[in-house]
């Protein structure tokens, strides 16, 4: 949960999770709170911006036999949509990665976030970087489009919630 100072909507839930768990740790600077808040702050008055789609592809497409999500290296990888294909998102590679069977099937259709910290009882903090990176892209652009950047959020869980509930 990010710290009281962070407002809760949905723009700064996704700006913090992004400077705490996918640029400090590739930073060198996981866990450095001066890092994450000041990287959240960058983001959010826009002198920095989260990073296009091609790290993720390009470290997808280097590691075509590691699962995404466990990290073991897998004989027969499948691909797997990172935000289910339930909460409308444009098909696409930014939504994909390979995974393990086991995986694959015990994730299946469900939110990421929510199948991570739920089915698996894994903490937020361990969330792997490169679906969670593809999450929080995809949640960004889909709230922009929407119009729901400013919308209430109190935590990761509810960014697609949130959109499927203004959709009805």
């Amino acid at each position: 949960m990010p710290p009281a100072s962070i407002p809760r909507k949905v723009e700064d839930i996704i700006f913090y999770y992004y400077a705490k768990l996918v640029i400090a740790p590739s930073s060198g600077f996981g866990g450095n709170y001066a890092f994450i808040i000041d990287t959240y702050k960058r983001l959010k008055s826009g002198e920095a911006r989260m990073s296009d789609y091609e790290r993720e592809l390009w470290h997808i497409a280097s590691t075509p036999g590691v699962c995404a999500f466990c990290g073991f290296p897998c004989a027969k990888p499948v691909t797997t949509h990172v935000v289910p294909k339930s909460a409308d998102v444009q098909p696409g590679v930014h939504n994909i990665v390979y995974a393990c069977q086991a995986c694959a099937v015990s994730k299946g259709e469900k939110d990421f976030v929510d199948w991570w910290c739920n089915d698996l009882k894994r903490h937020r903090d361990e969330l792997p970087r490169v679906p969670l990176g593809l999450y929080l892209k995809i949640a960004y652009e889909l709230h922009k489009v929407n119009f729901s950047l400013r919308r209430q959020c109190q935590s990761l869980d509810e960014l697609f919630t949130i959109l499927m509930q203004a959709k009805k």
